[in-house]
């Protein structure tokens, strides 16, 4: 008996040395991959509301994507060479600017991080959310049709050639995205960061020539009046040019009634879909450290971008070749 005891008690103290060296070496492989990973900013903000600096220096952003991935401060203190002084002035920089906040006894980002294992898991609950909008559109596409027939566009150019822009950023993005923040958020205004208003994410692009995950995203040049759009997940490294896609101020009003028609539906889904969504918010543990309205609204790109892959497969649209869509809008 006192044999078995005195195994049994090895065991146990070899598990647990075990497990305090299993620990040890995921951190190193943390802190060892941290520096080579490719990160991208995102912006979602209007007017001049942007950070007042710059998250690149000092590898503000490596050191927010440590926290995130919980690396201690003294392995990221001993790979940047910064003494305590030096990270203490950026943990107080951070703080003042709300990109840092302290949750009990631990010091974390309060802006959205992704890691690639992170965008695959939020891909992965974004599913079903995805294939109830995507049953939503499928339905009302017989009407989004008949009313885009009475675009100018429609005289010169088929709905296949715009079902990319009409059902993804029209029905979705840059048409409906500030709509699904105040109607089903119930916020009037982004987050507060040093005066300005704005939502911000650090992202890991493992990707050479597409945007990070490849979402879908919006950018754009002003030219006076008019306004020259990029729409797709290629555009890195591409300059917003001159296009044969052009929306006028009263074809703007129609696809903007295209949205505001679709809008109750999507909302719909998403006060349905609460528990689910904030469940997701739970388990993918970005409850410990960001606010429900920053995880939900870069999630929700990660949402539409799913939508919009499952109805290119679908057939109900074609994406360009390239991965993009130029267009001119006529403000």
């Amino acid at each position: 008996m006192k044999k078995t005891t005195l195994y049994l008690i090895t065991i146990i103290f070899m598990s647990c040395s075990y497990n305090q060296v299993d620990e040890k070496v995921v951190i190193d492989k943390k802190i060892d991959s941290l520096f080579p990973k490719n990160i991208e900013h995102g912006l979602i903000c209007k007017g001049d509301n942007f950070p007042d600096f710059i998250p690149q220096n000092d590898s503000v952003d490596y050191f927010l994507f440590s926290l995130h991935e919980n690396i201690p401060l003294t392995d990221f203190k001993q790979r940047t060479n910064f003494s305590d002084k030096k990270l203490d002035e950026i943990e107080k920089l951070l703080k003042s600017k709300n990109w840092l906040h302290d949750i009990g006894n631990t010091t974390k980002p309060s802006i959205f991080i992704a890691t690639q294992k992170d965008g695959e898991i939020l891909y992965e609950y974004a599913l079903p959310l995805a294939n109830s909008i995507v049953n939503e559109i499928e339905k009302e596409l017989p009407s989004i049709k008949t009313r885009f027939k009475e675009t100018a566009i429609s005289k010169n150019q088929s709905f296949e050639e715009w079902s990319f822009l009409s059902l993804s950023n029209v029905l979705l993005d840059s048409w409906q995205i500030d709509d699904v923040e105040k109607e089903y958020l119930k916020k009037e205004n982004r987050p507060q960061r040093h005066g300005k208003n704005y939502y911000y994410s650090l992202m890991e692009n493992k990707a050479t020539n597409r945007e990070v995950f490849g979402i879908y995203g919006n950018q754009y040049e002003e030219k006076g009046n008019i306004t020259i759009n990029i729409y797709g997940n290629n555009r890195i490294g591409i300059t917003p040019d001159n296009s044969t896609n052009k929306i006028s101020k009263s074809d703007n009003e129609i696809l903007k009634e295209i949205a505001f028609n679709f809008k109750p539906k999507l909302i719909a889904i998403f006060n349905k879909e609460t528990a689910y969504i904030k469940n997701t918010y739970k388990i993918t543990g970005y409850k410990n450290e960001i606010s429900f309205e920053e995880f939900f609204i870069w999630w929700y790109h990660f949402i539409y971008t799913k939508v919009t892959d499952i109805m290119n497969d679908k057939g109900l649209l074609i994406i360009p070749k390239s991965g993009n869509f130029v267009y001119e809008l006529e403000e």
